[in-house]
C-alpha cells in the first residue's frame, strides 16, 4: 500500500468519525442552545410530551428509541409564578395529540407524532390552570389532564381573585 491510499483510508476514516460523533452533537447544540434563544429572555420553558398508552403528560424525554421500555413519569402540577412568561415545548411520540388550555382561551393545538409545537402565554392571575388533549388518542385519552398552580406574587388585589 502506498502512502497516499494509507492517508486517503485515514482521510476517510476520518470523516466518518467526525459526521457520527459530530452530527449528534449539533444536533444537541441546536435543540438545546439555539432553538431556545427564540423566546424572550427570562421565559420558563416546560417540555411536555403526551403519551397515548397510559394517558399522560410526562416531562421525561420519550422518543422512538425508548418509547416501548421506558415508563414515564407522570408529571404533578406545574408550579409557575404571577408575571412569568411560559413556554410549553409539546411533544408526541407516538400518535396524534392536541393541548389546550381552556381558562386561558388556548385553543387545541395539534401536535402530530414525532413533531415538536409550541405555546406561549403569560401568567397572569394566580390560581390553577388545567391543560388537557382534546383529539381521542386511544382508549387512555380521558387520563391526559394536568394542571399548572400560578403563584401569586402579592402585589396587588388581583392576588385574591381566580381564573
Amino acid at each position: 500500500m502506498t502512502k497516499k491510499m494509507v492517508w486517503m483510508e485515514t482521510a476517510g476514516v476520518a470523516s466518518i468519525i467526525i459526521v457520527i460523533v459530530g452530527l449528534p452533537l449539533l444536533l444537541w447544540y441546536w435543540q438545546a442552545v439555539f432553538s431556545l434563544r427564540k423566546y424572550p429572555a427570562g421565559s420558563k420553558v416546560i417540555d411536555l410530551t403526551a403519551v397515548a398508552q397510559g394517558g399522560i403528560w410526562t416531562q421525561d424525554r420519550v422518543a422512538g428509541y425508548n418509547y416501548w421500555w421506558k415508563t414515564p413519569a407522570r408529571t404533578p402540577d406545574i408550579q409557575l409564578n404571577q408575571g412569568e412568561h411560559v413556554v410549553v415545548r409539546l411533544h408526541s411520540p407516538d400518535v396524534l395529540h392536541s393541548f389546550s388550555i381552556p381558562l386561558m382561551h388556548i385553543q387545541p393545538v395539534d401536535m402530530p407524532a414525532g413533531h415538536t409545537e409550541d405555546v406561549e402565554f403569560d401568567a397572569t392571575r394566580p390560581g390553577e390552570l388545567t391543560f388537557l388533549c382534546y383529539q381521542v388518542c386511544g382508549p387512555d385519552h380521558h387520563s391526559l389532564l394536568g394542571r399548572f398552580q400560578v403563584k401569586g406574587n402579592g402585589k396587588s388585589e388581583n392576588d385574591k381573585e381566580s381564573w
